[in-house]
């Protein structure tokens, strides 16, 4: 048998959460009935969710078999270098500072924006005004800062996103958060990112909205909740 770069430790890893996902689907046939209002019934999501941690567990294995431990290493080598081209190290004070600010965004987003209402005396539409104004600022300060400090710009990059997503909408910013990922993780080309988001995209609109019908959030703000239920419209 050909174990290509597999490693004890690589099987033993895989078998443990493959196991897992398959006691969680024996389990859940203790709660499997049928719901009026959702015709795969009360343990269609549970099982999405152990189907998908199978489905990363074998790609974990897969992805051993041909580079080993490569992959990882590189990340951690790319991680320690990432302030490098600046001058900024991980022992420097601005490193930390800017991992700090970083850090700070999607808190800032969630409370300057009613500040500024609250001050101007602004109703919905002026705060949705408000909110619109802040989130592009902010953006362009996080993507001047992660390019000197990728490290911190993968930390708080999901809870930027998490942030603005209830504003905006899943349907809005998905495309860029899926982007955004792989430009973090080290991916430049064009033609392969633009790929891999349309591939994600799709299986998750499909999945959440066509199959499971999970409501999504669609945002508040003006034109991106009419995107966000023009979507669901469509696939439902």
């Amino acid at each position: 048998m050909n174990r290509g770069k597999l490693e004890t430790k690589h099987l033993v890893e895989a078998a443990l959460w493959l196991s897992l996902c398959a006691f969680l689907f024996a389990y859940s046939f203790e709660f499997d009935k049928d719901i009026e209002i959702y015709k795969f019934g009360a343990s269609a999501w549970p099982r999405t969710i152990i189907l998908l941690i199978a489905i990363a567990a074998i790609g974990q294995l897969f992805q051993h078999w041909k580079r080993g431990d490569e992959t990882a290493s590189e990340m951690i080598t790319a991680a320690v270098d990432d302030g490098s081209d600046s001058g900024d190290t991980h022992s420097d004070l601005r490193w930390y500072v800017v991992t700090f600010v970083l850090l700070a965004i999607p808190f800032a987003y969630m409370r300057i924006p009613d500040w500024i209402a609250v001050v101007a005396g602004w109703e919905d539409g002026g705060l949705h005004i408000a909110r619109i104004v802040v989130a592009i600022v902010l953006i362009a300060i996080f993507v001047a800062l992660m390019l000197r400090n990728m490290v911190g710009a993968v930390l708080a990059f999901p809870l930027f996103f998490a942030a603005l997503l209830e504003d905006f909408g899943f349907y809005t910013l998905a495309p860029f958060f899926i982007i955004g990922v792989m430009f973090l993780f080290g991916e430049r080309r064009p033609k392969p990112m633009a790929g891999v988001m349309a591939l994600v995209l799709g299986i998750l609109l499909v999945l959440f909205v066509k199959i499971l019908y999970v409501g999504l959030p669609t945002g508040y703000i003006r034109p991106f909740y009419d995107i966000g239920t023009w979507v669901v419209t469509v696939l439902q």
